[in-house]
């Protein structure tokens, strides 16, 4: 097996001078990126917490970012966690995974270190990152440095990353895109990384500052904020976007051809998908050149393998990868992953292949059978998205006593205002355009989705929700 590790630290050697990370204007290079891993490693060392685990809870986003590729020379592993996190839940999890320490802040001395001498070269569990959660209890997905590595590496190949490209990282720094797709794909090839805070709903208006500030030409996002920039960007984001040359990639959820649609209608380019499995060491594809009417993810990263099983007639997709995680940790126990007899995983995703292209048609818990038919709810979702003012939507079954399952969709407005015409216009396409099957039991609207970290809605969540969350449930 490579040892990735030892190839990694080239990169720093052979780069010394090149700038890497810009953060609040500061700029360090790799001789500098280098010298605060060693000094990291140095106080994993003096804390005697080598071999054992420890939560970091960041508010410096670069921080965290840094101790990545320091927990990958140390012989430690981390579990990098938000920093907002309820105390409730940071105990939980720091019981489940046996965590020594919780570490919230931590400074760095302005001195050089050099000495790589102390390094850990030998592959060990570096990394705890937890599922989103959005179909079943949240678990602990165990990786190592060199399986990491080694997807952050094939991946920077496949999505041809290089010394001229300049990433926004915008996602969050303890979700897999924010750690692979984002961060130590960079590191491998020398792309600078502009860290500013995490997108957010007030900061719509300032990612076009950041874009334009810092010559940004890669962006990545999730689907729901690009329907969001859509609708609320400046009069010259068009020209930013021209001159800087920018390519968008989406991440995190389904990515219908609505959004694709008036995401280039309004920039004249198109939203390039990528699609990973936290379980298999993250990216796992990437779309080269955008399709405006198919959910297509791209071509599979060197390293991995995928399969179509046809399972009580749906198309399964399933995965095989050299950078699959080591274990899963739920409720405090280590638990095997699920593999078939060839060692391939399910993804639970739905989809087929297209001109050596991966389509994806949906979850497989996201289709349900009503009036004796299979129902796709990714494609109602998909015809709701189109309005403007439908800045989200969530297509639900729901369990039935009958043998039928019922429908509700779930929708975000972008405001009250003419509050009954919207309504109107969502009745009238949910007759009018709607298959009889297709066609929802109820239209709920909410004032937000729930949600995890990264974006993703947790559709469980929305059956339970409080009466103070609807603005109104229209029954059909």
């Amino acid at each position: 097996m490579t040892n990735f590790k030892k190839k990694f630290l080239n990169i720093f050697l052979k780069n010394a001078s090149t700038k890497i990370i810009t953060y609040n204007e500061k700029k360090i290079d790799y001789e500098e990126l280098l010298s605060k891993i060693i000094q990291i490693n140095n106080f994993i060392k003096e804390k005697k917490l080598e071999k054992k685990t420890l939560i970091i809870q960041f508010k410096d986003r670069s921080l965290t970012l840094i101790f990545y590729l320091a927990a990958i020379f140390s012989n430690i592993t981390i579990c990098p966690l938000d920093p907002n996190l309820p105390n409730y839940r940071l105990n939980r999890i720091k019981k489940s995974i046996n965590a020594s320490k919780v570490l919230k802040n931590f400074t760095l001395k302005n001195k050089l270190y050099s000495n790589t001498n102390k390094l850990n070269f030998n592959d060990h569990n570096f990394l705890i990152t937890f599922s989103s959660g959005t179909s079943g209890d949240p678990k602990g997905i165990v990786h190592s440095a060199n399986n990491i590595l080694g997807s952050s590496y094939s991946y920077s190949k496949l999505i041809k990353l290089n010394n001229k490209t300049r990433v926004l990282h915008c996602l969050p720094e303890f979700y897999m895109a924010g750690i692979v797709n984002t961060f130590i794909s960079c590191i491998w090839t020398s792309s600078q990384v502009f860290v500013v805070d995490t997108f957010s709903v007030k900061s719509v208006f300032k990612i076009w500052f950041n874009i334009k500030n810092f010559k940004i030409n890669l962006v990545y996002l999730v689907p729901s904020i690009y329907s969001m920039i859509s609708n609320f960007s400046p009069p010259n984001a068009r020209d930013i976007i021209k001159n800087n040359k920018i390519k968008f990639l989406s991440t995190s959820n389904n990515l219908y051809p609505n959004i694709r649609k008036t995401f280039f209608r309004k920039f004249k380019t198109k939203i390039r998908s990528c699609y990973g499995i936290t379980e298999m060491g993250g990216p796992l594809t990437n779309e080269i050149y955008g399709n405006l009417q198919l959910d297509t993810v791209g071509k599979i990263i060197s390293g991995c393998k995928f399969k179509i099983k046809t399972i009580e007639n749906k198309k399964i997709l399933f995965f095989k990868s050299t950078f699959l995680c080591k274990h899963l940790l739920i409720s405090g126990k280590k638990r095997k992953i699920k593999l078939d007899s060839q060692g391939y995983f399910n993804s639970q995703d739905t989809g087929y292949v297209k001109n050596k292209q991966i389509v994806l048609t949906g979850r497989e818990k996201d289709i349900l059978k009503k009036g004796g038919e299979l129902i796709y709810l990714k494609d109602i979702e998909n015809l709701l998205i189109r309005y403007s003012f439908v800045e989200e939507v969530a297509a639900v079954g729901i369990q039935n006593d009958l043998s039928d399952e019922k429908l509700n969709i779930y929708i975000v407005l972008d405001s009250k205002k003419n509050l009954d015409k919207k309504i109107k216009k969502l009745i009238k396409l949910s007759e009018k355009e709607m298959y009889k099957t297709e066609k929802p039991d109820k239209i709920i609207l909410l004032t937000k989705m729930p949600k995890t970290s990264s974006g993703k809605i947790i559709k469980r969540q929305l059956i339970k929700l409080d009466a103070k969350n609807k603005i109104k449930e229209i029954i059909l």
